[in-house]
């Protein structure tokens, strides 16, 4: 009998069962079923990779209030403590809850899933105190980053899972059998001596696995070579294509990863650069949205602190910034005192040039 989708079979009274154990699951292995292929999580790791990248930039911010205050430390501190895990809280969920009672910490996401109706409406359950972060794919979408990535993350592991699977079994180096087929005693070897000399051999050359094991047959047999052109695959090229694709998904120029070790010191100046005032600047201006719900959830329990209050930030330690900088500080200079040579002997255009001069100065 069939019922859905499985065959179900009735066993007779003295019927002998055949007991089948499912196979163990070690972390980072996922499985074919019913086979028990390996099948291996790579892509886990380049994604961490990435958010590192990520995070190790966000460090470099410094954060500043209109008006300091022990509270305003506090989140501060808070926000940079662990990077990495905002960033991967956002990437793989797709939003991020902060509780500022009794101290600021990170809600679990399985405590305030998602929900959405059927008219496409996503609810996320808060408690008092508790602010809500949704990413900008979230927000406009719906779904996290990760979930637009699954096709490409699936990809990547299978290349890499079909790369590990060749190595492993490439096929035989060679045959090792009796030089001729008679009758005569001897002249072909039974089943204990081709294990013996399986032995033998592996624990000679320590040949074990895949191309480089040896097979030992019972009669003489005629080798046929039967390999599969691996270069004609371009698993690694492929490899770097979807690589690729995934970092142009979050943001991250591909001249900053030691996968594309081609790019020149220019390159990867001019990269970083961009790095910074897209992306970095995107969850930093992110993270300072983030800074005024939790302000405002802290204020409305301490009447003496404001209901609203002004962040920002901006980049130190950055070689890259710190070098556009200065070349931004070289420009404007040069223009307040071309300007400010045209206020002092123009007097048609001084008016002009004082305004000039003016944005000069606020801009820097």
């Amino acid at each position: 009998m069939r019922l859905f989708g499985y065959d179900i079979k009735r066993h007779s009274p003295g019927e002998k069962r055949e007991e089948k154990r499912p196979l163990s699951r070690p972390a980072g292995i996922r499985y074919y079923e019913p086979s028990g292929v390996p099948f291996y999580d790579f892509a886990r790791s380049e994604i961490l990779d990435a958010l590192r990248m990520i995070a190790s930039r966000l460090s470099n911010i410094r954060w500043s209030a209109a008006t300091p205050f022990m509270a305003t430390r506090k989140l501060f501190a808070f926000l940079s403590s662990d990077y990495l895990e905002l960033v991967r809280r956002l990437f793989y969920d797709g939003y991020l809850v902060v509780a500022t009672r009794p101290e600021l910490h990170l809600v679990s996401v399985r405590s305030r899933s998602a929900q959405r109706s059927t008219e496409g409406i996503i609810t996320v359950p808060l408690e008092a105190g508790e602010v809500l972060l949704p990413s900008l794919t979230f927000r406009a979408t719906g779904h996290s980053d990760e979930w637009y990535l699954r096709d490409k993350l699936h990809f990547l592991n299978t290349i890499n899972n079909s790369d590990l699977n060749l190595i492993e079994n490439y096929g035989a180096m060679g045959i090792l059998s009796p030089e001729t087929d008679s009758s005569v005693a001897g002249a072909f070897f039974d089943e204990k001596e081709v294990e013996e000399m399986h032995e033998r051999y592996r624990r000679t050359y320590g040949i074990r696995l895949g191309r480089w094991q040896v097979m030992i047959t019972p009669r003489p047999t005629r080798w046929n070579a039967i390999e599969l052109p691996i270069a004609a695959l371009q698993l690694p090229q492929k490899r770097l294509y979807t690589l690729q694709a995934i970092y142009a998904a979050l943001g991250i120029p591909k001249e900053l990863s030691t996968y594309f070790e081609n790019a020149k010191y220019e390159n990867r100046n001019a990269a970083e650069l961009d790095f910074y005032s897209s992306t970095i600047q995107s969850y930093g201006v992110l993270f300072t949205h983030l800074l005024e719900d939790l302000w405002r959830e802290i204020a409305a329990e301490n009447p003496a602190l404001p209901r609203r209050l002004e962040f920002w930030f901006d980049f130190e330690g950055v070689p890259a910034m710190a070098e556009k900088k200065r070349e931004a500080e070289t420009s404007a200079r040069e223009m307040y005192l071309f300007w400010q040579q045209i206020r002092d002997t123009d007097p048609e255009n001084a008016e002009t040039a004082r305004l000039r001069i003016k944005d000069i100065i606020e801009n820097l």
